[in-house]
């Protein structure tokens, strides 16, 4: 059923503008990003597909949305393991990071997506908004960082950051592909070519950080 009433004061904007992300999410879970539609997230909102322009004019801007959404929980999460524990190596941040990241599965399905799509369709007022978000959060996960593992040399931290991301985003997809290169590796003379996610994440952050670790004249 369509809502035919406009959200009309801030609050009643900021609420439909939550349940539109909040739906969005739930679809997130059960569908691809290219079998998911605006269309579809109007229809369990309750709104018509114009009103939904009104508050994300593109699909990019509404998962791009749901992104630092989700970017922020992570973050948040992030921050409270790397206060309660301690000093660490690069192997036990490598290994914290990956079952972190492995609690945030949503996150990890739409990182891939970030630089190749959500960034594509958006404004300049957009990506800076954007850019300006993140500069913004991330200096209390840099500062964790720098506290949780004393060797990284300083100014790493954003470094770190950025190739964790990075090491996701291509991971991620190569652990779940497409149906027909699934069906492919299924054939056992195939199987040393399959890519487990959690353990070949570690093992990349691992190699990642202690090289981020060694002193600059090495």
């Amino acid at each position: 059923m369509v809502i035919s009433s406009r959200a009309r004061s801030e609050e009643a904007k900021a609420t439909r503008r939550a349940d539109i992300l909040q739906v969005a999410r739930s679809l997130w879970r059960t569908h691809r990003y290219e079998d998911l539609t605006l269309q579809a997230v109007a229809t369990q909102v309750g709104l018509t597909k114009a009103a939904l322009y009104g508050y994300f004019p593109t699909k990019e801007s509404l998962f791009l949305s749901l992104y630092e959404e989700l970017l922020a929980e992570f973050f948040a999460h992030w921050e409270r393991h790397l206060a309660l524990g301690g000093i660490h190596t690069p192997a036990s941040l490598a290994r914290l990071s990956a079952a972190l990241l492995g609690d945030h599965p949503d996150l990890v399905r739409l990182m891939p997506h970030l630089a190749g799509l959500l960034e594509r369709n958006i404004t300049p007022d957009g990506a800076r908004a954007h850019k300006t978000w993140l500069l913004g959060r991330i200096p209390p996960l840099l500062a964790a960082l720098h506290r949780a593992l004393p060797t990284l040399p300083e100014g790493q931290a954003l470094p770190l950051l950025t190739a964790t991301q990075a090491l996701v985003a291509g991971l991620y997809p190569m652990s779940d592909p497409a149906p027909a290169v699934q069906e492919a590796l299924s054939d056992p003379a195939l199987a040393p070519l399959c890519v487990a996610f959690q353990p070949t994440l570690e093992l990349s952050l691992r190699a990642l950080y202690t090289g981020l670790c060694l002193p600059p004249e090495f």
